[in-house]
């Protein structure tokens, strides 16, 4: 009886530990895809093309959650900055409550453009925002 259960916690524990090395993989993958994709752009003209962003303010509508202005930064050119306008998903509250998360903490993100849409993620994470970027304009300071 006590073997097994210790077999069966054994067994627990080995799933546990191969799941989360899975899920470390995933999210490393995702960071090594994106700055792959970075690359191919030697002398980037959007901060969608920057290979991290840092998300310096968010400012919601007062009415609405959607539009949303967003001003990023280049970490590795501070005097690099980007004004975004963007038209957050269906899930509005959420991605604009990990915005706000992701601007407190100065969190690297991630930016992919697929099609009209932009997919902005935390780095190391597997946090997500969905948008439509409505309007750019970018800044040297």
């Amino acid at each position: 009886m006590i073997l097994a259960i210790a077999c069966t916690a054994i067994f627990l524990f080995l799933v546990a530990a191969l799941t989360w090395t899975a899920r470390l993989l995933r999210i490393s993958n995702l960071d090594a895809q994106a700055l792959a994709e970075k690359t191919a752009y030697p002398e980037p003209t959007s901060a969608l093309e920057w290979p991290e962003l840092r998300v310096q303010s968010v400012v919601p509508q007062p009415d609405d959650l959607s539009p949303v202005i967003l001003q990023v930064g280049w970490p590795a050119y501070p005097q690099r900055t980007s004004t975004l306008l963007l038209e957050l998903d269906h899930d509005g509250t959420h991605a604009l409550s990990l915005l706000c998360q992701w601007s407190m903490t100065g969190a690297a993100v991630t930016a992919q453009r697929q099609g009209p849409e932009l997919e902005l993620r935390r780095r190391q994470t597997l946090e997500r925002v969905h948008a439509v970027l409505l309007a750019e304009d970018n800044q040297a300071r």
